[in-house]
């Protein structure tokens, strides 16, 4: 994957000034707290190739449907009611992968979000991987069937998206204050989900694994990978581009009848969204249809907004 080094580093605010830059070099900064400041600060989640750096300076940062790899596949767990459950099923996972893939978790970054849930970052050392424009649709279909098989909740499936940006350990969160605090999955899976959420208010920490491309887990991960690829591939080859539809997802149309539960609130509203702008909706339309069953569901307003703004101009930008 070395091809694959490239990525988007934004200092400020996730709509500051977007910069190419090294992935590694970056998020080894954060992760070590050698960064210069614990401000807000986002690197994507997925790398890129060299064609990459062509296409911005051509074309902006919008648009790219080549080829992404990544140097960790991660997962998501919120819960804005109760952040101490997403921890505690990041440190379920934890055990899962400790006790059933044999997984070397001190090579494992897990992370308090600052806000209402928790990261694990999985080495992508683990895994064969092919990188590829269905990449991230991968990760999002591994990500799934590793809940099931770990029995999961509260996973955020909404982040797998070719343009990710994801915030970076180290750094405050802007609403809270509290910092994305790293640590190796061996310490957080050991602590107390109300001691690691003490622990953000305090300074930041080094999480730096040792550095060691070798295997840190045996085959159980890749089995599950290769059915996670093995399903997108088989969807992409028998579903009709976005621009062939003629139908919204049966998903849209029953998120705007029944709402979703929660734990995949988010990534219904935001999937739903992404299929109405697919179709050309407008912003006013698409909160017309969906504010009242996000509402309905336990969104607060202020996320529900943002989520179909983003939305939209996912489904929109599907077609460029």
């Amino acid at each position: 994957m070395t091809e694959f080094e490239r990525g988007v580093i934004v200092r400020g605010g996730p709509f500051s000034q977007r910069k190419v830059c090294t992935w590694r070099k970056a998020f080894d900064t954060y992760l070590s707290g050698a960064a210069a400041s614990d401000g807000e600060a986002y690197l994507s989640m997925f790398t890129y190739p060299a064609d990459f750096l062509l296409h911005v300076k051509t074309s902006g940062f919008k648009g790219w449907h080549g080829p992404v790899s990544a140097e960790y596949v991660c997962l998501d767990f919120d819960n804005e009611a109760e952040p101490t459950a997403a921890i505690g099923n990041a440190q379920k996972l934890l055990c899962w992968l400790e006790g059933t893939a044999a997984a070397d978790l001190s090579r494992v970054i897990a992370c308090f979000s600052g806000g209402k849930g928790a990261h694990v970052y999985l080495p992508a050392s683990a895994f064969v991987l092919a990188p590829g424009p269905l990449f991230p649709k991968t990760c999002k279909a591994f990500a799934l069937l590793l809940a099931k098989e770990a029995g999961l909740e509260h996973l955020d499936t909404g982040i797998y998206d070719a343009a990710r940006l994801f915030r970076l350990p180290n750094t405050r969160h802007a609403k809270t204050g509290l910092l994305k605090l790293p640590f190796d999955g061996e310490s957080f899976a050991r602590l107390e989900p109300s001691t690691i959420i003490d622990m953000a208010r305090e300074e930041r920490r080094d999480a730096l694994p040792i550095d060691d491309d070798s295997a840190w887990c045996d085959w159980t991960l890749q089995d599950i990978w290769n059915r996670a690829a093995a399903y997108v591939s088989k969807l992409a080859s028998t579903t009709p581009p976005a621009s062939d539809k003629t139908d919204l997802n049966r998903a849209t149309l029953e998120f705007i009848q029944d709402g979703a539960r929660n734990g995949e609130r988010h990534n219904r509203l935001f999937q739903a969204a992404a299929n109405l702008g697919e179709f050309g909706a407008s912003e006013r339309l698409a909160r017309a249809l969906l504010v009242e069953a996000a509402r309905d569901s336990g969104l607060p307003v202020s996320e529900i907004e943002t989520t179909i703004k983003a939305g939209i101009r996912h489904g929109e930008h599907s077609h460029e």
